[in-house]
């Protein structure tokens, strides 16, 4: 199992550590990352980040969620930027589909 800490959290790890096939599981969490950082390349402005600051983590149904840290997750605030993932692996291969989505700015609690 990958222990370096240049790619993957430690949550990451333990969670891969904890499914069937770790590397599988550890192949969709680097493509989900990818594909994160090849969506926010359209965007302008984004800070540098490090792969360990897009942090996937999964919600209580098992559902794959980005969670951000550091100088990226502020500017991900500041932008109003949602994010949803889609991770899929079969055999030796995994792929990741990431959408940003823009919300909109919340004014005295409407919408402009």
């Amino acid at each position: 199992m990958l222990d370096s800490g240049a790619l993957f959290t430690a949550g990451e790890r333990a969670h891969c550590r904890s499914r069937p096939d770790p590397w599988a599981s550890l192949a969709g969490l680097f493509s989900a990352k990818e594909a994160f950082v090849k969506a926010l390349s359209s965007l302008i402005g984004a800070p540098d980040h490090t792969f360990p600051e897009v942090e996937v983590v999964h919600g209580p149904a098992g559902q794959p969620r980005i969670r951000l840290h550091g100088a990226i997750a502020r500017w991900q605030r500041q932008q109003c930027l949602a994010m949803e993932v889609s991770i899929s692996h079969t055999g030796d291969m995994a792929g990741a589909v990431v959408v940003l989505l823009a919300e909109p700015t919340r004014r005295g609690g409407q919408a402009p």
